[in-house]
């Protein structure tokens, strides 16, 4: 299930430092949350909080190929 952007807003250290490219951490988290930035982007954010995100952005299903596999 994918994280809200005031979900993803509460894991980060919220220093507003602008180092991401974003006026505010809020700002940041909500457009994690939309798909148009990454975790990674914040410099401030923790080796913990970014696995946190990651796993909680990683699809629960893993996707099924149908046919041959080929082997490069």
């Amino acid at each position: 299930m994918a994280l809200t952007g005031i979900e993803i807003f509460k894991l980060l250290p919220k220093t507003n430092c602008k180092k991401c490219g974003f006026t505010t951490c809020l700002a940041f988290a909500m457009k994690v949350a939309q798909g148009q930035a990454e975790i990674e982007q914040c410099p401030e954010a923790s080796e913990g909080v970014i696995a946190k995100l990651k796993e909680a952005a990683t699809p629960p299903i893993k996707g099924i190929i149908f046919g041959p596999k080929k082997i490069l």
